[in-house]
């Protein structure tokens, strides 16, 4: 008998997974609970010796333990992303003071351009901010005035927020970089745009363009442009989806250095026919009623910074549209701000051209603009109709 026991003890451990070796086990645990299955049992062959009372409680108290490690792990990671409100402020603060070593001089015009999607509010005070840590090191920031440049941007990626700093100089861009992670700055987002910009490419020639104006029309009339060189003015029409040449009048002396050489149309709405140029020094008008020739008279020249743009469709509010650019030979972006807004704050809408603007003149109507722009690609002087569209 005890043999045969033993022999189906022995099989009833290999069945249960213990070496077949270790009978002693299930025969110490002939009359006690069976831990694993949850049940009492009678029968020998399936007697299971139970887990040692000691260990379990040792191995409950380390389970415990470290859930209780592993939940204040998640608190203080979860603590570390929260949002905190000085975040992007102390960014920029961080940025002028890395901006003052960049080159600069003692009086730098602050170009601020913001491509996150923070408020207009926000930007602002970010910009003053930087512009008020700029000055405590004896930098003064101006506006309007002729002096170098300090740009400054924000960017957004999906995981941070990028402000730069730069100060173009001789053949080099000085640059400044400071970054926080979106999780640590308050969500602020931008306004939805009431309006956008839209543009269509018109002229383009390989030689000088100075400015150019598309006057205004009446239904079903032949569509207009005017374009000034250095030398001469010019008047198109349109024909067949192509712009015609109608007539071309000389400027008169003296001519401009080529590579100097500067000009502006402008045209008013109870003149269709006629149309104003501003030369350096001199101030001219052209008439296309007659054949008369181009007349000038000795004046100051106060050079127009931008288009005044309205689009009624879109509410009552008016626009500025203005080159971003001081430098020639990169490329440039149009920016729209409102017309009661500061020269340094957020731009409502912004359009990137393929060069450098030349002119930003009058278009057929108070929702359009005229410009023109150096392509720094093929070298020609492009002509573009930009127009001002609700954004919904």
């Amino acid at each position: 008998m005890g043999r045969e026991h033993g022999e189906k003890g022995g099989a009833t451990v290999a069945r249960s997974g213990l070496k077949h070796g270790a009978p002693r086990l299930v025969s110490e645990g002939r009359d006690r609970l069976c831990c694993f299955s949850g049940f009492a049992s009678t029968n020998p062959e399936t007697r299971i010796s139970p887990v040692n009372k000691q260990l379990a409680r040792q191995i409950s108290f380390l389970a415990i333990r470290s859930a209780r490690i592993f939940s204040l792990f998640l608190f203080a990671t979860n603590y570390s992303s929260v949002a905190q409100p000085q975040a992007l402020e102390d960014c920029a603060e961080r940025l002028a003071r890395r901006a003052v070593a960049l080159p600069h001089e003692r009086r730098m015009a602050l170009v601020w351009t913001n491509h996150a999607g923070l408020s207009e509010e926000r930007s602002e005070k970010l910009r003053e901010l930087f512009a008020a840590q700029m000055e405590t090191t004896q930098i003064r920031v101006v506006q309007g005035e002729a002096a170098p440049a300090l740009r400054v941007s924000i960017e957004q990626t999906p995981t941070k927020f990028v402000l730069t700093a730069s100060v173009p100089g001789e053949g080099a861009t000085s640059i400044a970089i400071e970054e926080v992670a979106r999780a640590l700055v308050e969500s602020g987002k931008r306004a939805a745009n009431v309006v956008r910009l839209e543009k269509e490419l018109l002229w383009q020639q390989e030689t000088r363009i100075l400015s150019a104006v598309l006057p205004s029309f009446t239904e079903g009339a032949e569509k207009r442009m005017v374009l000034l060189t250095e030398d001469a003015v010019m008047l198109y029409g349109e024909e067949s989806v192509a712009w015609k040449l109608r007539s071309g009048k000389a400027l008169p002396g003296p001519k401009q250095p080529p590579r100097a050489a500067r000009g502006h149309l402008m045209i008013a709405e109870e003149k269709p026919d006629a149309a104003g140029i501003l030369l350096p020094g001199r101030r001219c008008e052209v008439s296309w009623a007659d054949d008369s020739a181009v007349t000038c008279v000795a004046a100051g020249t106060e050079w127009p910074s931008g288009r005044l743009l309205a689009n009624p469709g879109c509410g009552a509010q008016t626009w500025w549209l203005k080159s971003d650019g001081t430098d020639w030979t990169s490329e440039d972006r149009l920016l729209l701000r409102s017309s009661g807004a500061g020269s340094g704050s957020a731009p409502v809408a912004e359009m990137s051209v393929p060069g450098a603007v030349f002119s930003v003149a009058a278009g057929a109507n108070a929702e359009s603009a005229a410009v023109v722009v150096r392509n720094l690609v093929t070298g020609n002087f492009e002509v573009y109709r930009v127009g001002l569209v609700c954004a919904n």
